[in-house]
């Protein structure tokens, strides 16, 4: 049972499809262990995905990142390489040579980090998952992720919490990974 997750939409991006993406980040998991899964946006920073991950390691209970596919295309006349990352914005390191990690280099971006990235077929009721949301960011801190993982939100945490619910939202996922270590860091 996946009790802790992290629901992330996937698909094309800057040139790159998904099925790319995929086999670009699996490669880059056999080279150094892990792989870097970069990502821009208001939903799920650093700091909220970090607060998520204690809270889950809290309570002996891993992240797992499941990943919904979209047809979306993601372009951008901005596209760069980012080169180094942080866990605090503060201290910076180089990113392996061997890590592809694109996207607009002039606004912020962000980067899981995950291990045994792999295909699914997998479903998931949203509306048993409540969303995790650090205290002070939004007034609506008991809303399930069936409520909120729609339209724009394209990201969001989530920690399983069985209700009995009228309005189940069930959304297939199509891959899954493990969050691992520095989890989630800013990139640049």
């Amino acid at each position: 049972m996946m009790e802790h997750v992290l629901l992330m939409k996937a698909g094309p991006y800057c040139g790159y499809s998904l099925d790319e993406i995929i086999k670009i980040k699996q490669k880059e998991e056999e080279k150094i262990g892990k792989f870097f899964w970069g990502y821009g946006g208001v939903f799920c920073r650093p700091d909220l995905i970090n607060a998520f991950v204690s809270s889950a390691r809290q309570k002996k209970k891993k992240v797992f990142v499941l990943f919904v596919e979209t047809k979306s295309s993601y372009e951008t006349t901005e596209q760069g390489r980012f080169l180094n990352f942080s866990k605090n914005k503060i201290d910076w390191e180089s990113l392996s040579e061997k890590v592809l990690l694109v996207g607009n280099t002039k606004k912020p971006h962000f980067a899981i980090c995950g291990k045994n990235l792999k295909k699914t077929k997998t479903e998931i009721d949203l509306s048993q998952y409540q969303v995790f949301l650090k205290s002070g960011m939004f007034s609506e801190l008991n809303k399930s992720l069936a409520d909120y993982f729609k339209y724009r939100v394209d990201k969001a945490c989530g920690i399983y919490s069985p209700e009995k619910t009228l309005k189940n939202k069930i959304v297939r996922i199509s891959y899954v990974c493990e969050l691992t270590e520095p989890c989630c860091v800013y990139v640049k």
